[in-house]
């Protein structure tokens, strides 16, 4: 009795997102979401738990990734009583056991920032630098964009992180004078972080990218890898893992092969992979928005499959 009712009230909630369904047997058809088939081929089983659209091949292990995805809060919010994330103690025996404790540092001294409105002139040249990379005000105040005055970051501008209880966790800088170099210059402490997770909502698909201008680019709930690769026992990957959470990979296109990588060792923890085209852009720093967004909405699902007819495209 417990378990019928369970399965009604899941299929209220996906009746509400999806629409009404047809029933063959022991799943339901709905009309897919994903690609708008002029059939209803998107097949669920509550017994289940899977879900696959047979004209598009989109699928999943569980239904809450529908539900995420299509679904309104109001439905997020329903669905997580019949769900429960994986606890941390699953991710140790598959990872190891992880510190607690959270890397914090200080900005340097001589930062400033640029998210208000009045500027000394000293701001000038990092404002102009970022105008042209379309970096834009509301990018500043969500980002935290400063820049330093003087001492070891001098005329760089300044893109600090900050971990999900508000702390400074990690910054790195790019010179807006080419005569100084190298170009970019990270601040002290362990790489081994998630930038600017106090900004990240695990319950939508993130965009992983390479650099902070790129997440810029990419807008809200992007985060840099601060680099092309990602390591599996990684605080972010263990937190993708353990929210179950889907990811849109933008790396560079001269890292196809590290994204590739990526993606297989995601689809091993079952998680929900996109894998979007840079071609003809150094990186999507340099990608207008309206083309980032594009390509973003054309971004395949990779599942098993996609991933070895690919690797096979490379060989």
């Amino acid at each position: 009795m417990v378990a019928d009712s369970t399965a009604k009230k899941k299929k209220q909630i996906l009746d509400e997102i999806l629409g009404r369904p047809r029933r063959v047997g022991k799943e339901l058809l709905y009309e897919s979401v994903c690609c708008h088939h002029h059939k209803p081929k998107l097949s669920v089983s509550l017994g289940k738990g899977f879900f696959k659209c047979w004209a598009c091949g989109y699928a999943g292990k569980t239904l809450r990734r529908l539900v995420r995805r299509w679904g309104q809060i109001q439905h997020i919010h329903r669905w997580k009583d019949f769900d429960a994330d994986i606890e941390l103690g699953d991710l140790d025996n598959l990872f190891g056991k992880e510190t607690e404790s959270s890397q914090q540092i200080d900005l340097p001294n001589e930062f400033r920032t640029l998210t208000g409105n009045n500027h000394p002139p000293s701001a000038r040249p990092a404002l102009n630098y970022l105008r042209k990379r379309d970096v834009k005000q509301e990018d500043i105040l969500y980002w935290k964009i400063g820049y330093a005055i003087s001492g070891e970051y001098k005329d760089r501008i300044i893109l600090p992180s900050f971990d999900n209880e508000g702390y400074c966790n990690y910054f790195t800088s790019r010179t807006f004078d080419p005569r100084v170099w190298p170009p970019y210059m990270n601040g002290p402490g362990d790489k081994d972080i998630i930038f600017n997770e106090l900004l990240v909502d695990w319950e939508r698909e993130v965009t992983l990218v390479e650099g902070v201008f790129d997440g810029i680019i990419a807008g809200e709930n992007s985060i840099p890898l601060l680099g092309s690769t990602l390591r599996e026992d990684s605080k972010l990957f263990r937190k993708i893992v353990a929210n179950d959470t889907p990811v849109l990979l933008g790396l560079d296109a001269d890292a196809h092969k590290k994204a590739m990588k990526l993606v297989k060792a995601l689809l091993v923890y079952d998680v929900e992979v996109r894998l979007m085209d840079t071609s003809g852009y150094k990186d999507i720093g340099e990608m207008p928005r309206d083309i980032f967004r594009q390509r973003k909405e054309k971004a395949p699902f990779i599942d098993s499959d996609a991933y070895l007819m690919r690797i096979a495209l490379m060989a």
